[in-house]
């Protein structure tokens, strides 16, 4: 690392990189919303025998995508991250419009109050927040229920 042409070379190796970064950062910051959706709607398979797909194709959905699986980590006081998992069940598509599906299932039944809502729905829609809403549907009962959060002021 004496030779003046080792530093040459280093300095241009970290300059390719810096632009290579640069660049990838740049894409990211210019990709559409949606483009994150997209890519996981290529990886789910839809068995389009299921009732609740019938069911979104009834109403007028194009499912795109199912059975997906999004692995995280969680880490407690800076001990090492723990992985887990989120799944839902469906990525579906209406007028330009992408939509996360889940399944109400008999054994373990959403609580349709708000904070009943917010506990079992929300990641979802944080995760995903080019998602204009998240579909709850029942294949029992035969129904489609639309959830979506907003943010609001405290009422003083």
């Amino acid at each position: 690392m004496e030779r003046f042409g080792d530093w040459i070379l280093i300095g241009l190796a970290v300059l390719f990189f810096s632009w290579v970064l640069l660049r990838r950062f740049r894409n990211w910051l210019r990709e559409p919303p949606g483009i994150r959706l997209r890519r996981l709607a290529r990886q789910g398979y839809v068995d389009e025998d299921e009732e609740p797909v019938r069911q979104l194709r009834a109403a007028g959905y194009n499912v795109l995508g199912g059975k997906h699986r999004i692995p995280f980590g969680v880490s407690v006081d800076g001990a090492p991250a723990q992985p887990t998992r989120l799944y839902f069940d469906y990525l579906a598509e209406k007028d330009d419009k992408f939509y996360v599906v889940k399944l109400e299932r008999p054994k373990n039944p959403l609580d349709w109050t708000p904070s009943g809502l917010r506990e079992r729905l929300l990641p979802y829609a944080l995760l995903f927040p080019d998602c204009e809403a998240i579909l709850v549907v029942d294949p029992v009962g035969r129904r489609i229920r639309t959830v979506r959060f907003t943010a609001r002021e405290e009422d003083e």
